[in-house]
């Protein structure tokens, strides 16, 4: 009996053992399968042998996996220049290099992927550098995702713009989809059935593929982040940019957090028409009031450099008309519009600037929330590629299109649209065919002249603001991705207390609490010195506040509720400051024989 009970208790210790969570390293440069991978000195070479590696499903103990340094696609060239051959396997590799599929953690312990330090970098000239389906429960955060944008140049990109392959059961490809022969290649601009004068116009029409499978070069479509067929995904805290193709991509999925992430530089060298944020044909939630949200994303300086085609169609408009930073599309199923359905999406203190067109945008939608977003001059390409062409195009900012119960709160957009173009329009919010459409509680500026009020947001706009928001330092003119635009607000802006308290979220883009001073701001920032009581009591320790200074004679300031600090502030010595708020429960120590002198 001894015997059996000693083997028991061992067994039972094993199995509990077993069944820990755990922290696998990969190391692409220094590591090797052969290896535990338990440690950064016994590294996994590969992704797939530490996903491999993890407990899934119902056993899942909510391992990480931490990947160092440098981790590319196994053909991944930084130094590879385009010659002119147009069947070279490089150009159509199609290659991912971090590919996550089937991958299952559980509502209480979550998967996570994650970088091991700031030295971690995916980089890829491939079709994704990212791409996670079917998969469920993961967090995937901090990662630096860069494409080779720079190192495409646009004529490269021109070049290769109607490249393709295509191929049926009747006309089979001489080669394979990444290694096409010669014979395999077509150009899409020799399709064209109309006049034959080389010309790509918006009248002609090009040959139908539809019984065809095509397929394009993959070198100048990298796309950073893609997942779909997923649920239960966060995507925090990455930086993705210099993509050739789109930035973050949202596809057929639901119960996605998309928060934190910095996207920029993205959608530039594409054929097909991409954008900086994508999220498409999603699914609503069983269990959660959102099943999509997006909230505190940095958006900015994404825009197409060449124009699109569709393999789908036979027109090619030879215009530049997409590149936009937050997109929504087709989010349209009939489980959206289902009557039991109660689950919306939410696009939540976000910024988004610079972009080509649309700041945020929704075309086909249902049930969306856009509440105290920031969007600044989303018209790079009217204003710098057609610079002294036709302007085209009038949303800026927001838009929605062909969409029903859109709401738009709290939000800030400025357009810079010269009265002398009076064809280039510029709204600020617009919509077109949305159904069920509330605008409340915003603030639209033009720089450059009188902002043009879209007809159909005029109708039901409730609480409009026009006015300057007067930024921190947002320069009127154009700046690139390297310049620290800052868009917080300044002590006498009209976006301050203009938000309906009721619609705002708890907390801004830098998760300062909202409201501040006498209510809630518009846009993605609130406004106002607040007490953080992250260090003691003391009031006058600068570290306790907001702004790493001690509040003075001509300071507002915000003791917030308390769950917003550690230490609730003491004052010890006299002290003069212009207007005190009190949030919630709030605490505020005036000592014995102290003064806390306000501004009557």
């Amino acid at each position: 009996m001894k015997r059996s009970f000693y083997l028991l208790i061992i067994t039972l210790i094993y199995s509990t053992s077993g069944l820990s969570q755990t922290t696998y390293f990969v190391d692409q440069i220094n590591g090797n399968d052969n290896n535990t991978g338990l440690s950064p000195s016994s590294a996994f070479q590969t992704f797939e042998k530490a996903a491999n590696s993890v407990t899934q499903n119902n056993n899942s103990q909510g391992d990480t996996i931490k990947i160092m340094g440098e981790y590319h696609n196994p053909v991944f060239d930084e130094d590879f220049k385009y010659t002119g051959v147009d069947s070279i396997a490089h150009l159509w590799n199609a290659e991912k290099t971090i590919f996550v599929s089937d991958l299952h953690g559980k509502a209480s312990k979550y998967i996570t992927i994650t970088n091991y330090d700031n030295n971690t970098i995916l980089r890829g000239d491939g079709s994704n550098i990212v791409r996670i389906i079917n998969s469920s429960y993961i967090n995937f955060e901090g990662f630096n995702i860069e494409g080779m944008v720079d190192s495409i140049p646009l004529s490269t990109a021109n070049s290769l713009q109607f490249v393709y392959i295509r191929y049926n059961n009747t006309e089979p490809l001489a080669g394979t989809e990444t290694a096409p022969f010669a014979s395999d290649i077509h150009y899409r601009d020799d399709d064209e059935i109309t006049d034959g004068d080389g010309i790509i116009e918006s009248t002609d029409k090009f040959t139908d593929l539809t019984d065809y499978t095509v397929k394009r070069p993959s070198y100048i479509d990298t796309r950073g982040l893609y997942i779909s067929n997923c649920n239960d995904i966060n995507l925090s805290n990455n930086k993705i940019h210099h993509m050739p193709g789109g930035g973050l991509r949202v596809s057929e999925s639901k119960d996605i957090t998309i928060k934190g992430n910095e996207v920029y530089r993205t959608s530039a060298k594409s054929y097909s028409g991409t954008h900086a944020l994508v999220v498409t044909k999603t699914k609503p939630s069983s269990t959660n009031l959102y099943s999509i949200t997006i909230e505190n994303n940095n958006v900015h300086h994404n825009y197409n450099e060449q124009y699109s085609w569709a393999p789908s169609k036979t027109k090619i408009t030879p215009r530049i008309d997409e590149g936009k930073g937050i997109s929504l599309q087709r989010n349209n199923t009939s489980a959206w519009k289902g009557i039991n359905n109660s689950s919306r999406i939410l696009v939540e203190n976000n910024l988004a600037y610079w972009n080509g067109y649309s700041g945020f945008h929704s075309n086909d939608g249902y049930k969306i929330d856009f509440i105290n977003n920031t969007a600044y001059c989303n018209h790079y390409t009217n204003t710098i590629t057609y610079a002294n062409e036709e302007q085209k195009g009038k949303n800026f900012g927001f838009s929605a299109q062909n969409g029903d119960d859109i709401k738009f709160y709290n939000n800030v957009s400025v357009v810079s649209v010269p009265d002398n173009v009076p064809a280039w329009h510029g709204y600020a919010i617009s919509s077109a065919g949305t159904t069920q459409l509330k605008v409340q509680n915003n603030v639209s500026f033009d720089l450059q002249g009188n902002l043009e009020i879209d007809p159909d947001v005029n109708s039901v706009e409730v609480n409009r603001k026009i006015a300057n928001p007067l930024f921190k330092d947002a320069p009127s003119s154009y700046e690139d991705q390297t310049y620290n635009f800052d868009f917080h607000l300044t002590n006498a802006s009209p976006a301050i207390d203009h938000a309906d308290t009721t619609k705002a979220p708890q907390i801004d883009f830098e998760g300062n609490p909202r409201a501040l001073l006498n209510g809630d701001d518009d846009g993605a920032y609130e406004f106002g010195i607040y007490w953080n009581g992250k260090i003691s009591n003391n009031w006058h320790t600068i570290g306790n506040w907001s702004n790493n200074q001690i509040p003075t004679a001509t300071d507002s300031i915000t003791i917030p509720s308390a769950a917003n600090y550690n230490y609730y502030p003491k004052v010890n010595s006299n002290v003069q400051i212009k207007k005190l708020y009190i949030n919630g429960d709030g605490q505020l120590i005036i000592n014995q024989n102290t003064e806390l002198n306000i501004e009557p």
